[in-house]
C-alpha cells in the first residue's frame, strides 16, 4: 500500500521549515548563525527523503500500472524529481558549504527560488499525485 499520509505529512514538514527560512533568509546577520544553518540543512534532509521516498515506494508501482495516463504522471513526476535534484545539487554546493555573506541578495533570490520551486512540487503533488494513488 502506498503511504500517502505518510508523504503528506513529509510535505507538511517541508513547507513548515520552508516557511520558518523564508521569514530568515532575508536577514544577513543570521547567513553565519549555526541554528540557521541547521535549518537550512534540515530542510534539505527532508526533502532529500521525501524525494526518496517516493522514489520507492510511489514510482515502482505507478510505472508498472496498466493506464497509461497513469504511467505518463509517473514519468512526469521523476522527470520533474530529477530536475529538483540537480536544481538542489547546484545550490549545495554553491551556498551551503561557503559562510560567505559577501552575495547575500544572491543567495537570498537562489534560497526563495528554491522554495517556490519546492511548494509548487508539493501543490501539484496534492493536486495531480496523490488523488491517482
Amino acid at each position: 500500500m502506498i503511504p500517502v499520509e505518510e508523504l503528506r505529512k513529509e510535505n507538511d514538514e517541508i513547507k513548515d521549515l520552508s516557511s520558518v527560512l523564508s521569514n530568515l533568509v532575508s536577514d544577513q546577520s543570521l547567513r553565519t548563525n549555526a541554528v540557521f544553518c541547521e535549518l537550512l540543512e534540515r530542510f534539505r534532509n527532508k526533502l532529500d527523503d521525501h524525494l526518496k521516498h517516493e522514489a520507492r515506494s510511489i514510482y515502482p508501482e505507478l510505472l508498472n500500472h496498466d493506464d497509461k495516463n497513469i504511467k505518463q504522471i509517473a514519468k512526469d513526476f521523476l522527470s520533474n524529481t530529477h530536475e529538483l535534484e540537480r536544481i538542489l545539487s547546484k545550490y549545495v554546493k554553491r551556498w551551503c558549504h561557503c559562510i560567505n555573506t559577501d552575495n547575500h541578495k544572491e543567495f537570498e533570490n537562489e534560497t526563495m527560488g528554491v522554495f517556490r520551486l519546492i511548494n509548487e512540487r508539493i501543490q501539484m503533488e496534492e493536486d495531480h499525485l496523490f488523488p491517482i494513488l
